[in-house]
């Protein structure tokens, strides 16, 4: 689970980056309207009817931020500086293999979070002995993977390696003067700013980024590879949306059309979305 375990350096990618944003030199992509994305939810929160159908109401708590005010992902939340506000984060999806690869991440720690006490608890997963992922059906067996259509065009950050930019702007983040001094300051491994960004422990630059985005006032969200690897294949990784926001707000302008769940053995279940 990545924490920030440098405040400093965090501040500084902040106050940068949020610079660059106003000089129009953040690389952005325009989403259009009726761009589909996915989002993994833990089954034992939300309760369809016996008919098949998951009542709007519930499926509209499926994009509600809720990691405002903690630190354990990688683009938002807490950013332990006086002066920069905390901010929430919905993570989705645009590829189901990003969304697979998140939930087998996930599952890999062999812990669920308590609903009540907020604490890590044991979960036993069976897995595949070749790989030492948890197997798949298992995994995903706990989960309700909900479809989400974007209602209206949003202009996102875009740090995706398909991006000509993303790489030309880290690096520029990365010789600015401030950034320079608290990667110093801070005792940082020699390690490149690109490469701190997707460290998967230590989210200090990736949340500073994230934090200056959802301040910006110009864009919505940011668009990112996932860290996660793939079970089946070091390519099939793909990217994370994510949409920033207050907790229990819901993010505007995302619509669930449908949730699936998967049996353990069996097709996928498909639920309707119904008022």
């Amino acid at each position: 689970m990545p924490t920030v375990r440098r405040p400093g350096v965090l501040s500084e990618v902040y106050h940068e980056t949020l610079r660059m944003i106003h000089a129009w030199q953040m690389p952005t992509q325009i989403f259009g309207q009726d761009t589909t994305l996915y989002r993994a939810v833990d089954a034992e929160y939300l309760t369809p009817t016996t008919r098949g159908i998951f009542p709007r109401q519930q499926a509209n708590l499926c994009l509600v931020p809720r990691d405002q005010d903690e630190d354990k992902n990688r683009f938002s939340g807490q950013s332990l500086n006086r002066g920069i506000a905390n901010m929430g984060g919905l993570y989705c999806s645009l590829q189901q293999q990003a969304l697979v690869n998140e939930v087998l991440h996930y599952a890999r720690s062999g812990t669920r979070t308590d609903p009540v006490t907020k604490r890590p608890t044991p979960v036993w997963m069976p897995r595949d002995p070749a790989t030492g992922f948890p197997r798949a059906e298992f995994a995903l067996n706990r989960k309700f993977i909900v479809k989400i259509r974007l209602m209206g065009s949003a202009l996102l950050a875009d740090l995706s390696p398909h991006n000509s930019g993303a790489r030309q702007f880290v690096n520029e983040l990365e010789n600015t003067p401030g950034v320079r001094a608290a990667l110093s300051l801070s005792h940082s491994l020699p390690m490149p700013l690109w490469d701190q960004l997707f460290d998967s422990s230590d989210c200090s630059v990736a949340r500073g980024i994230g934090l200056a985005v959802a301040s910006s006032g110009t864009l919505r969200g940011l668009q990112a590879l996932t860290v996660r690897p793939s079970d089946r294949s070091v390519d099939e990784t793909g990217d994370n949306l994510v949409w920033f926001g207050q907790n229990s707000r819901q993010i505007p302008n995302l619509w669930v059309e449908e949730a699936y769940v998967f049996p353990i053995r069996g097709e996928p279940e498909v639920y309707r979305v119904e008022a």
